[in-house]
């Protein structure tokens, strides 16, 4: 009796040691397999693009995106230890083709509408700019409210939105083509179009770079005002990282980081629209001396739209043209 009790004590050692191994060896899988599949996330490359004509925002320069938006983009995914790969993916609306396909994880600045956060998820604001109407000099018309441009032909560039209110006024009321920025400047110096709808840090860029050919006018007010958002793919794996970057870009709003890098780019771009202007002018003095005031007056003229934007920003957004 003894001996086949031990024997049965034996047999159930060995079978509870057997569960136990088995159990061991299926909690070590399991181990393996949450650190493969975390290192996998941690190691997946995220896909990052924006409007490659959009300065100082974000614009693409030797077939790079550089500005405002990569910037910021880039400091807070490396702080977050992200992969990723900042890219141009072809136009405005490409981008957001992509973007709603799954090919593009983030985007570096965009307006809100209805059509876009089906598809994106929105970051906190951190740049507002208005929206402006630019026509050609010598060709101003009066400009009150949206309505004044009913009747007019007006262009803009491929892609963009301006705020839901106005996108839905422009398809209802207006005749605005959208087309490749380069044409639709073209068309509005050939007398083709009657204005053009553009953001206005992009027009007091343009302004200074297409006085040395066709000059143009800002018109006010701004028909709308507008922040730029970090938007993110709903179907992203970067989406569940949207709470950690909002953390990083209050911090980035809230210290002055993007006023400053703001300042830096437009500088930038000053720089290099007046190496051309130097072209433009180098036979003729005079129009030298005529630039360089224009160039003063314009200075003093951004100085005060986008100093006073920029300090309010944190107040509510300024009143538009609706």
């Amino acid at each position: 009796m003894t001996d086949e009790r031990t024997f049965h004590e034996t047999i159930n050692i060995l079978r509870n040691y057997s569960i136990m191994k088995k159990l061991s060896l299926l909690i070590s899988s399991l181990i393996i397999f949450c650190l493969f599949a975390a290192n996998s996330f941690s190691a997946e490359t995220f896909i990052v693009s924006g409007n490659p004509k959009a300065p100082p925002i974000v614009w693409e320069e030797y077939k790079k995106l550089t500005g405002i938006g990569p910037d910021i983009a880039k400091s807070i995914l490396t702080e977050l230890k992200l992969d990723y790969d900042i890219r141009v993916s072809g136009n405005w609306q490409q981008v957001q083709d992509k973007c709603k396909s799954g090919e593009i994880d983030m985007i570096v600045s965009a307006y809100k509408n209805d059509e876009r956060a089906s598809y994106m998820d929105y970051s906190l604001p951190y740049l507002p700019q208005p929206t402006v109407i630019v026509v050609k000099k010598n060709k101003e018309f009066l400009f009150g409210r949206w309505k004044s441009l009913i009747g007019k032909k007006g262009v803009s560039n491929i892609g963009e939105s301006y705020g839901q209110k106005f996108d839905t006024f422009i398809k209802e009321k207006l005749d605005v083509q959208f087309i490749a920025f380069e044409r639709a400047v073209e068309l509005l110096s050939r007398g083709e179009a009657d204005y053009l709808i553009v953001d206005l840090y992009t027009a007091l860029i343009y302004t200074r770079l297409l006085r040395g050919e066709d000059a143009i006018t800002i018109l006010e007010p701004p028909v709308t005002t507008q922040s730029f958002h970090l938007t993110i793919g709903k179907n992203s794996p970067m989406a569940v990282q949207m709470p950690a970057i909002n953390k990083k870009l209050y911090r980035l709003v809230k210290d002055g980081v993007v006023e400053k890098l703001f300042y830096e780019h437009f500088e930038s771009w000053k720089k290099l629209i007046a190496k051309r202007s130097r072209y433009f002018n180098r036979d003729s003095g005079i129009r030298g001396q005529e630039h360089g005031e224009y160039l003063k007056a314009q200075d003093e003229y951004e100085k005060e739209r986008i100093g006073g934007l920029l300090l309010g920003s944190r107040e509510g957004l300024p009143p538009s043209a609706e």
